[in-house]
């Protein structure tokens, strides 16, 4: 039956942009959706200063809008914005750019293609664990971070980029840290001021990463061999007039890639340290069964489908702090939502922080329980009630990249270290592009076994 009322109840406008768009802070944003959903229901809106907004706590409904064409949604202003930095690569691009591209990078990714860099996965991550003294305090952000920047680099470019890794980590959150500034109300007329903090830091990231990338391709195009990663299938596409990508738009997938290629793994991993060092019994279930399977060898990539419990501990930490934790979309023509009209302007906002929390779907939805995903709990989960990945046809094109890498970086740590963490009071939220935590997660490793050789 189609509702009679035009829209559906939301909070007031004052308290909306009070929440949403005072200074462009970001960080009360999560509390505020949540609140939206238990006050007011599944489906909420209300008016702002850019046009008419609407939450959805609904997965049918969520499903919906991640499934719904490129010529009725387009990004939301956030992502929109980003093309300051990222350009017109797979995050930012709308149709019919976004398919041709995502056709012609799909190849990197198929299942085969993954396998391949899962040995170069575990290397990686056995590095990161040897490098490691028994007592040492370490930030794992920072060295999660530095290990995924490393692993995208290595996988999709063939690029050893460890000298540079502190540069472009530096250069990624000065970027990510205007990224607040730059969708606040009057967020386009700070791109007119060039001695603002925001715009200055802004270009200086991108200055930095722009040298980075132009230099690996610039490297490549000097040795013209085809090693069959990203950067190849890149600078060797022809379109039908037979010209390459032009430079600019290699640079776009390129840097876009190797960003969102190890932001959001690397915070994924921190939140899943954090949640295993607040939670000994599911450690110690974590450790049973990387004795079980590898015995006191590092995993090899075959080893993946086995280290069950051990996705179950990514996904439910990936619940609990799921790294892309907002989503966004655009109308751009009348679009009916379930029983809403959808006028063109409006903003729909969903949230993976928020729905996966939802108490309809989720049995203690505040509690890290990675069995749930292995005791039948989550069986006849609707579609739309847990998406860190998206969905859709734009589900995020290296899903199955994130996955292999997760399982088998946490497999290969935790089989040789242990951490502890220093500082047990909760970690605050640093909601930007990506769910980082708010302050650095201080922990100390503690060797678990003697190292053997593999």
């Amino acid at each position: 039956m189609i509702s009679r009322a035009r829209y559906p109840a939301g909070p007031p406008t004052m308290t909306a942009l009070r929440n949403l768009s005072a200074s462009g802070n970001l960080a009360r944003m999560p509390a505020f959706l949540a609140s939206v959903a238990r006050d007011y229901g599944p489906v909420a809106s209300w008016r702002m200063p850019r046009g008419r907004f609407w939450f959805v706590d609904e997965p049918a409904l969520i499903d919906q809008i991640l499934t719904a064409g490129g010529y009725d949604v387009i990004k939301g202003r956030g992502l929109r914005r980003m093309r300051r930095l990222l350009g017109q690569g797979l995050l930012t691009s709308d149709e019919p750019l976004h398919l041709r591209q995502r056709r012609l990078v799909q190849p990197a990714f198929h299942r085969e293609r993954v396998a391949g860099y899962a040995a170069t996965m575990i290397e990686a991550a056995r590095d990161a664990a040897a490098a490691l003294a028994d007592g040492q305090e370490v930030a794992v952000d920072a060295l999660m971070n530095r290990m995924a920047l490393r692993i995208a680099a290595a996988t999709l470019f063939s690029a050893d980029i460890d000298d540079e890794a502190d540069a472009i980590g530096a250069a990624v959150t000065g970027a990510m840290s205007g990224f607040p500034a730059s969708i606040s109300t009057f967020a386009e007329l700070l791109d007119y001021i060039p001695w603002h903090a925001a715009t200055r830091r802004f270009r200086q990231a991108r200055a930095g990463l722009d040298a980075i990338i132009y230099r690996l391709i610039e490297e490549r195009r000097l040795d013209a061999r085809d090693r069959g990663d990203l950067l190849s299938i890149l600078l060797s596409t022809r379109d039908e007039e037979d010209r390459p990508m032009p430079p600019e738009l290699v640079r776009d997938e390129a840097l876009t890639l190797l960003l969102a290629g190890h932001e959001t793994t690397a915070n994924a991993l921190t939140w899943t340290w954090d949640a295993l060092a607040r939670d000994p019994a599911a450690e110690a279930r974590l450790h049973a069964e990387l004795d079980t399977v590898l015995g006191d060898r590092d995993p090899v990539p075959a080893d993946y489908p086995r280290l069950t419990y051990t996705r179950d501990v990514v996904a439910e930490a990936m619940r609990l702090r799921p790294p892309a934790w907002i989503l966004g979309r655009r109308v751009i023509r009348p679009f009916r939502l379930g029983d809403w009209e959808i006028a063109p302007g409006s903003v729909l906002l969903t949230s993976q922080i928020v729905t996966h929390r939802n108490p309809r779907f989720w049995h203690e939805p505040d509690a890290f329980r990675p069995e749930r995903w292995s005791n039948g709990e989550t069986a006849a989960l609707p579609r739309g009630a847990y998406f860190p990945f998206g969905g859709g046809n734009r589900v995020c094109i290296g899903e199955s990249f994130a996955w292999t890498e997760a399982v088998l970086v946490l497999a290969t740590i935790a089989r040789r270290v242990r951490f502890r963490a220093l500082d047990l009071s909760p970690i605050p939220l640093q909601p930007l592009v990506t769910l980082r935590p708010g302050r650095p997660v201080t922990m100390r490793a503690e060797a678990r076994r003697v190292e053997v050789s593999v």
